[in-house]
């Protein structure tokens, strides 16, 4: 059998795109090896589908293998150093498995130090309790949340859009002289008439969009409503929900470098800080999911936030390795 200087390459993008995808899922690759990882991809378009097969073939294995590739960055990341004695690491171990078994890194894998095999393609990134801004060309202005995702989508050589693979964006596009900004999240389309100021927020499968400025479309399948300044829809398995009028204080207070919590659901509120700290805050009394909580927080501080539900509801807490907080 011949084969052809072409097939040669294709075999040589296959080994390096599966050599990317093993190191990502390691959980050891470093920010230089994700600047290295986007060079890499924008050597062509080759490299950009070898590398989406190879997330492809990781992605069939389905929650099986991202438990297995969980597992595995666990194991690597887990220190040499000295070890804690056996009593006090079973009784911690006793009582995390008491209350979110083993199952844990498979439903929160950034325990686990490894990126969600969606975000593998990301053009920019932040890390759990960072923000980013980013000027994706001269009149738009891409301000990034913490664990936020976001790859670039390009018409003519030129940016004209992104997909939020995850988090939280603004994007400040009051300077455009005319013309749209497309965004892709989950499985909905966004058309921002510029110039605007908008916001997008995904969270699991849920997406939230915030028109601050100017008009934008909301798109989901069949569904469309169109935001004007000032107001808000979301989006999920549940279908594209009501336009509601927000306060763009609240809605924008990341930015300023705050969470505000206004009577919101406990559960809600510990889904938020999770967001800015590391490791995982866990409800574990049932009795306290109908509590609400209300006051404004330093992201960089949500200790504060953990200790104010601790004491306006005389919470239990318990702290376990690896930043982990049951409160009951």
């Amino acid at each position: 059998m011949t084969f052809t200087n072409d097939d040669k390459s294709k075999k040589r993008l296959r080994h390096e795109a599966d050599a990317w995808v093993r190191l990502l899922a390691s959980g050891r690759a470093t920010d230089e090896d994700a600047r290295a990882l986007q060079r890499w991809r924008a050597q062509g378009p080759m490299h950009r589908a070898a590398f989406e097969d190879a997330k492809r073939l990781w992605r069939d294995f389905g929650p099986a293998g991202e438990r297995l590739i969980a597992q595995a960055a666990a194991n690597a990341a887990r220190p040499t150093g000295p070890r804690m004695n056996r009593r006090a690491f079973l009784g911690g171990m006793a009582a995390a498995a008491s209350v979110a078994g083993v199952a844990l890194l498979a439903e929160h894998p950034l325990l686990g130090g490894w990126t969600p095999i969606s975000e593998w393609g990301a053009d920019y990134r932040t890390a759990t309790g960072e923000q980013r801004t980013v000027r994706l060309r001269e009149d738009v202005v891409l301000a990034m949340n913490t664990q936020t995702s976001i790859e670039v989508q390009r018409q003519d050589g030129r940016i004209d859009g992104m997909t939020l693979l995850a988090g939280e964006a603004a994007i400040d596009a009051m300077t455009a002289t005319g013309g749209l900004f497309r965004i892709s999240s989950g499985a909905g389309r966004i058309t921002a008439e510029l110039p605007a100021r908008l916001e997008v927020r995904r969270v699991g499968e849920r997406t939230c969009v915030t028109c601050l400025r100017g008009r934008v479309a909301v798109q989901l399948g069949d569904q469309q409503r169109t935001l004007a300044a000032r107001y808000q829809v979301d989006y999920g398995e549940d279908g594209l929900q009501a336009v509601r009028a927000i306060e763009p204080e609240q809605v924008s207070a990341w930015r300023d470098g705050v969470i505000v919590f206004r009577n919101t659901p406990l559960p809600d509120a510990i889904s938020e800080i999770n967001r800015y700290r590391r490791g995982r805050v866990m409800l574990v009394d049932k009795a306290l999911e109908g509590r609400s909580v209300s006051g404004r927080f330093p992201i960089t501080r949500m200790d504060l936030a953990i200790t104010q539900i601790q004491q306006a509801f005389s919470a239990r807490v318990t702290t376990l390795p690896g930043d982990i907080v049951l409160l009951g």
